[in-house]
């Protein structure tokens, strides 16, 4: 099986947002809607603060809650492991329920066209070949793409040899995220008290 997949490392990130940005360009994100959101994360009090950002996507679970979560079956999932949204279907719907079944707050609602909106890992781009702009654009090369499914990939292998740093966002949704976060040089907390800027 295939399960594509995301790794950022927390360690490099410097909230530069260059992945904000080149997934608003390259998928026309409206105004005030978010694909990758990037928190910051603060503890503790000067001068022993500790920051760090995390940006927050769709984090295309191999069991995503927003899925069963739809009435009108807009929201599917790729053979590789990439799940995706039919606008046209979406529209019909009045609830939005999805937005409110994603526990990583990742999926916008569009006001224009009564649609929702997500990271679709850049679908189109990776099925020419090419990374997700958000891995492309980033300025700090914290951003690593692949398929975490197979153990000779460079994502697996970071994984792999940072398994002690390696931490994911709300293992206990039950979601089994396929985005991987590494953090070695301050302490994990998860979503917990996370901060837009």
């Amino acid at each position: 099986m295939t399960q594509l997949g995301l790794v950022v490392s927390l360690d490099r990130c410097m909230d530069t947002r260059g992945c904000m940005g080149a997934c608003k360009q390259e998928h026309n994100v409206d105004l005030g809607a978010f694909w990758v959101r990037t928190y910051t994360s603060t503890t503790g009090d000067y001068p022993d603060a500790e920051t760090y950002f995390i940006p927050v996507m769709c984090q295309h679970c191999r069991k995503p809650s927003c899925l069963p979560a739809c009435p009108e079956q807009a929201i599917s999932k790729r053979e590789d492991g990439i799940v995706i949204i039919d606008t046209t279907s979406c529209a019909a719907c009045e609830g939005k329920v999805c937005i409110d079944a994603c526990p990583y707050g990742a999926i916008s609602y569009n006001e224009r066209d009564n649609t929702v909106g997500k990271c679709d890992l850049c679908a189109a781009r990776v099925d020419e070949g090419l990374p997700p702009a958000c891995a492309f654009a980033c300025n700090s090369n914290a951003w690593l793409f692949g398929d975490v499914d197979d153990p000779e990939s460079d994502i697996s292998k970071v994984i792999a040899l940072m398994s002690d740093n390696v931490h994911q966002l709300k293992v206990d949704s039950g979601n089994e995220p396929s985005c991987y976060y590494l953090l070695s040089s301050k302490e994990w907390r998860d979503m917990e008290g996370l901060r837009v800027r």
